[in-house]
Parts: structure tokens; C-alpha cells; sequence
């Protein structure tokens, strides 16, 4: 195994999962959370049923493997909500998700004793990508987003070619230490590595954790993961179902919120609701604000992101054509709009949006971000947006097609 997420932990944790989702204990708890979906209002739209089962499934994956990877006295470090399908490591892994995730990137998660002492080992590939560590307070049953404790941007961590740094992560102050996360005593904590690919024939960095005190709990047997699953799948899915009706206010279709800066101080992200009646189409023009990382996505009405390999669903900086003026402007639409960055909804007809700028200077305003939003005819492009061919499409589908592939080639 040579790519950096191509580990044995990575292959234990996901046949682990795979099998513990199958269970019929847990296939009854899946059950159970079904109905909350289906009672949603939102599960009512043509748009939200087409998604309604593979939200869920999805869902499933995603708690499975954080409860597979849950022992903080033995972490692993393993790539999870990534809901695009594989087949590597010798089987098909269906993938996970939670909420809008950003194909652009490789979440890797490490769970922490906040009591306990760690470090984690990085090697930059000769290629890399934009690479932040996130530490949280883990909710109840995984249920929320977890209270902020430290961050390392990628400001701080300087990818560089062959690079090989290790962060430290304990209880206590910094004390001279390069790169250290202090964590919180007594809590249960989680380890975000964040891999963003500005482009995708960036590699990201291997990442390795060891946990340096005396660990004297006994090892989890599988009866205790799938206990655990048991007791948090309604609440995991009850917070990821009602995640979008506060996710940014639930704003009014076809408008965005923000830029909002990302706790840690390592981003900026804006996103509403689209909604795009049958001929028309949602431009959107931005200042890419030089980041080291741009990137738009849509998803379904749950917040799950349509197919991003094969179709045109999400952009970042690499795989977008700026205007003559530096800016970028998106076309979202269900049909090519002729331009060359469209945002392809997959035949959805509302869902959700999100712009995300990653390594913005300082002294970058978040305000002159965002630059134009508005519905416009889809048969009435502005003559000023660059065009694109059937052949230009084709091609870059090809591309983001094997290059996305990569990722998974061992």
C-alpha cells in the first residue's frame, strides 16, 4: 500500500464498518431513523425524495466508521465523510457523509483522550495539498458540531514538498513546542486532518498518530462499537436531518449568506438555497480573494452532495476559467449553460450551495467576496462569460474523472 489514505487502519476500519451496517440490530436502527426523514418536511419535494435512502446510507457509513475508529487509548487515522464510492483495498466501500461534504477535500479523523498524550507524524507528498488539523470537543452520540479547542492552519503548517513535521498534542500550554494542540483534560476529543485540493493532482501527506502514555483501558470489543451505534444513531441522524433548517438561518432561495469566517481563523465559506425553476439558471460572480483554496459546490435538500466525478457538481481553483478581471463567475443550472463553469445541480431542482475560501491573507476583506448573485434566463447567457464545447465538457469530465480515481489507486 503506497498512497498516503491506503492504510491497513483504513482497510480494518471500513471492512469493520461494512460489516456492522449489515447487522440486523443496526439495519433496525436505520429503520427507525428512516422515519424522521420521511416525516421532514422537506422530504416532500421530488428533488429530496430521489436522495431520501442514499442521505441515510450514507449517514449510516459515516457513524460506523467514527465508532469503528472510537477508541482514543488505540487512534487510527482514517479517512471518513467522503461519499464518493471506491473499490480498493480489495472491496467496495459505498462511502459516508454528513453535511455538504467538500469533495475537494479528504477528512481524515483521530480520536483524542483529553487526558492522554499524542503525536502526529506528517511527510508532505512532492505535491501537496492545503492541509489543516482541526481539534474539537466530540458531541453525545456524535450528535453536532464540536466545540473548537485548537487549530494549525495551513498558514501555520506551510505544506512544502517533502516536508516532514510532528504536531504534539496534550493538556498542556505550548512551552516552546513548534506545533502543538492543546487539548482540554477529561474530555473526549477528535482530530480533524483536512486535506483541500486546490487540485486534484495534488497527493495528500501521510499522517500517522501514536499515543505516547500508558493506555490500561481494555481493547473494544465489537458488541461495545455496535452498542454504541445503536445508542447514537437517531440522535446522529435527528442532527444531520435538522442540520440544514439552521444551517446559515435557512435563508431564502437563490441568495447567499456570508462570507463567514471559519472558527480557527483557517477560512471563510458563504451558501444559501438555490431554487431554479425550468429556463433559468443562478449566476454567481466572487473575488477569489488570491486564496491558496477556492471552491463551490451544490447539493441535494438534505445536504448531500450529488456525484462530483463524473459531473461538473462542485469547481475548485484549478478546475475554474477566471474573467478577464480575475474574478470567477459560476452558472448554476439542471443543463449546460455553454460556459465553462458550470455548476451541474445533476437534474436537481433546488438543494444547497456553498463557496469556501481557504488561506486568505489577512488583510483580504470577506466583504468585496461575493459580487453578484441573480436568476437569469438560461437561453441568455452574458455575452461577456467565456464559453465552453460539447468537446471542451467532455474533456475536462475526463480529467476531474482520472484524476479523482487516483485517489484511490494503491
Amino acid at each position: 500500500m503506497t498512497h498516503p489514505l491506503a492504510t491497513a487502519d483504513q482497510q480494518w476500519t471500513e471492512l469493520l464498518a461494512l460489516r456492522l451496517v449489515e447487522r440486523p440490530d443496526v439495519r433496525a436502527a436505520r429503520e427507525q431513523a428512516r422515519a424522521l426523514l420521511l416525516a421532514d418536511p422537506a422530504a416532500q419535494s421530488f428533488s429530496a425524495r430521489l436522495g431520501l435512502d442514499r442521505a441515510l446510507d450514507l449517514w449510516m457509513m459515516a457513524l460506523a466508521m467514527r465508532e469503528a475508529n472510537g477508541d482514543p487509548a488505540r487512534p487510527r487515522v482514517v479517512w471518513n465523510v467522503d461519499n464518493t464510492p471506491r473499490h480498493w483495498l480489495g472491496h467496495v466501500y459505498p462511502g459516508g457523509a454528513v453535511a455538504v461534504d467538500n469533495p475537494d477535500n479528504m477528512n481524515r479523523e483521530m480520536p483524542i483522550d483529553g487526558d492522554g498524550r499524542y503525536t502526529i507524524d506528517i511527510a508532505f507528498s512532492d505535491n501537496p495539498s492545503s492541509l489543516s488539523l482541526v481539534l474539537e470537543i466530540e458531541p453525545e452520540h456524535h450528535a453536532g458540531i464540536g466545540e473548537n479547542v485548537a487549530t494549525l492552519t495551513t498558514l501555520d503548517l506551510n505544506p512544502r514538498p517533502g516536508k516532514t513535521l510532528t504536531v504534539t498534542v496534550d493538556s498542556a500550554p505550548t512551552n516552546g513546542r513548534a506545533f502543538h494542540m492543546q487539548s482540554r483534560p477529561g474530555a473526549r476529543l477528535q482530530l480533524y486532518a483536512r486535506d483541500s485540493h486546490a487540485d486534484w493532482a495534488q497527493t495528500p501527506a501521510y499522517i500517522g498518530i501514536r499515543r505516547l502514555d500508558p493506555v490500561a483501558t481494555a481493547v473494544r470489543d465489537e458488541e461495545d462499537i455496535v452498542s454504541a451505534i445503536l445508542s447514537a444513531t437517531v440522535p446522529f441522524v435527528r442532527f444531520w436531518l435538522g442540520f440544514k433548517d439552521s444551517f446559515l438561518g435557512f435563508p431564502h432561495p437563490n441568495s447567499l449568506i456570508g462570507p463567514i469566517g471559519r472558527v480557527g481563523g483557517w477560512g471563510f465559506l458563504a451558501g444559501g438555497r438555490y431554487a431554479i425553476p425550468e429556463g433559468k439558471a443562478l449566476l454567481v460572480r466572487i473575488d477569489p480573494a488570491r486564496a491558496a483554496y477556492n471552491g463551490f459546490q451544490v447539493t441535494d435538500p438534505f445536504t448531500i452532495a450529488p456525484d462530483p466525478v463524473h459531473r461538473t457538481s462542485s469547481l475548485n481553483t484549478t478546475q475554474t476559467v477566471a474573467d478577464a478581471d480575475g474574478g470567477f463567475t459560476y452558472v448554476v443550472a439542471a443543463r449546460d449553460p455553454g460556459t465553462p463553469n458550470w455548476i451541474d445541480t445533476v437534474g436537481l431542482t433546488e438543494g444547497w450551495m456553498l463557496l469556501r475560501w481557504q488561506g486568505v491573507s489577512p488583510d483580504a476583506d470577506p466583504a468585496r467576496f461575493i459580487r453578484e448573485v441573480r436568476l437569469i434566463d438560461l437561453d441568455a447567457i452574458p455575452p461577456d462569460l467565456p464559453r465552453a464545447t460539447l468537446a471542451d465538457r467532455i474533456a475536462a469530465i475526463d480529467l476531474r474523472a482520472r484524476l479523482h480515481h487516483a485517489r484511490t489507486r494503491t
